[in-house]
């Protein structure tokens, strides 16, 4: 997938526009949930998203889809990371 397929993909099911984060090398945040689900796109580096059922790494072109409520961590490779992610 590359940015504009997301786009098009966030878009037709209805998901804000997309918010770029960054995450330090090696970098892991602290648990917490958020009230919307949230659909992520991996720019650059690798995207650790820890939860209850495992931690799967994304990587550059990969995407995800968190479910609102879900307590989770994010976490960053040792190149740390850069994510689009857009919410409904």
């Amino acid at each position: 997938m590359n940015p504009q397929d997301f786009d098009q993909i966030r878009r037709r099911e209805g998901y804000g526009a997309p918010k770029t984060v960054r995450f330090e090398p090696l970098s892991r945040s602290a648990r917490h949930t958020h009230d919307k689900v949230s659909f992520v796109y991996v720019l650059e580096g690798e995207f650790i998203l820890n939860t209850a059922d495992g931690a799967p790494r994304y990587r550059p072109g990969e995407t995800c889809i968190l479910d609102k409520d879900t307590e989770h961590a994010e976490e960053a490779g040792q190149d740390g990371a850069v994510i689009l992610v857009a919410r409904k």
